[in-house]
């Protein structure tokens, strides 16, 4: 997994508590790798607060977990990102993230 430092600078500061904690949240879900580049979609739910529309990267993760019986279950995840143009550079300015069942 990569670090804060390398993502930093394009997190736009509305969301750069959220995503400084992320990595941390993930790895106690179980995730420890992303499947493929992301993918450009363009039916994401949109965050019109945010002025994040329905265009995002989508990535898909994997990971497992442990489970009350004594084992381990493979789990999969989705990992949404909009960006924006701020500055001429491009930023995260939302993120959603959930384990799918």
């Amino acid at each position: 997994m990569g670090t804060w430092q390398a993502i930093e600078a394009d997190v736009s500061p509305a969301v750069t508590r959220q995503m400084r904690n992320f990595q941390a949240q993930i790895r106690r879900d179980g995730i420890r790798r992303v499947g493929a580049p992301g993918v450009l979609r363009h039916d994401c739910p949109p965050a019109p607060a945010v002025g994040a529309g329905k265009d995002c990267f989508v990535y898909r993760l994997s990971g497992s977990q442990v489970v009350p019986v004594g084992g381990v279950s493979p789990i999969k995840a989705r990992f949404r990102l909009w960006v924006a143009r701020s500055s001429g550079n491009w930023q995260v300015i939302n993120y959603d993230y959930d384990v799918l069942r």
